[in-house]
């Protein structure tokens, strides 16, 4: 993180009083303060952003098949979760 241009990112919190437990007020200053120096850019991201941690993307689509073929009991769960992740493409999975 050191030198001009470098990025970094950080979920927002879900309100602008609480922090997060990712984030201490030390570490907020340390990021401000690199950010003002103009070592750092921080981009503020929304919380838990799907688009941005793809594994969700596909957890939600294994979450769909799963629960349209309406599992009786754990076993048939595990086993509807197993077949259902082999039917998610391989560039989705």
């Amino acid at each position: 993180m050191a030198g001009p241009g470098n990025r970094g990112t950080r979920e927002r919190a879900k309100s602008t009083r609480t922090m997060t437990q990712h984030t201490t007020r030390l570490c907020k200053g340390y990021l401000t303060k690199k950010e003002s120096d103009g070592v750092l850019h921080q981009m503020t991201w929304p919380p838990q952003s799907p688009d941005l941690n793809p594994i969700e993307m596909v957890l939600d689509e294994l979450d769909r098949r799963v629960k349209e073929k309406q599992p009786t009991s754990a076993r048939h769960m595990w086993e509807l979760l197993q077949d259902c992740w082999k039917s998610i493409p391989g560039e989705a999975a």
